[in-house]
């Protein structure tokens, strides 16, 4: 049986988008991965770097260093949030441990959870970051309109590389689901 030009054309248009989405279905974690190493949102060190340290010992305190630490704060729906760093940046001394806060306001007039993910930068400085006390990846429940501050406390590792003199904490904030 002889199928006529439009049929075939469809099958084979078909039969290569299965294909095609099999294909980009296979490559998905690899590409996450490539993609998650050049923007600094790799999560298996995030998630290290989000792990409680040990405190510092006087001896690991690397007294002649400061390093800047900006605060950033994303949302892709503005119109559901404002959320902003309480500092735009800070002075932090390596091995000591340091605090800030984050400011959170749910502006839908219903219940909602949130969820926030970090990202640090520049890369290299992910292992060096070790936070004690972070809202991110926790779901965070808020009333309709309510306002609340989230802290992170957190320290830079003495033996963050010499040549990086500024850490950027980038956080973004996700509605996880309605309440």
């Amino acid at each position: 049986m002889k199928l006529p030009g439009g049929n075939r054309r469809l099958i084979l248009t078909l039969g290569g988008a299965a294909v095609g989405m099999f294909a980009f279905a296979f490559l998905l974690a690899p590409l996450y991965e490539v993609f998650c190493e050049l923007t600094g949102i790799d999560s298996a060190r995030l998630s290290q770097a989000s792990e409680p340290a040990a405190p510092a010992d006087a001896a690991e305190i690397d007294q002649n260093r400061v390093v800047k630490v900006e605060f950033l704060a994303h949302t892709p729906n503005p119109a559901a949030w404002e959320f902003e760093p309480g500092d735009l940046s800070i002075e932090v001394t390596p091995g000591r441990t340091a605090e800030t806060r984050f400011l959170a306001r749910n502006l839908v007039a219903r219940n909602v959870i949130s969820v926030t993910r970090p990202s640090v930068r520049p890369v290299e400085a992910v292992s060096h970051v070790s936070k004690q006390v972070c809202f991110c990846f926790e779901e965070q429940p808020f009333a309709a309109g309510e306002q609340r501050e989230l802290a992170v406390r957190f320290t830079i590792d003495p033996d963050l590389p010499a040549h990086v003199d500024t850490v950027t904490l980038a956080y973004t904030l996700f509605t996880a689901q309605p309440g």
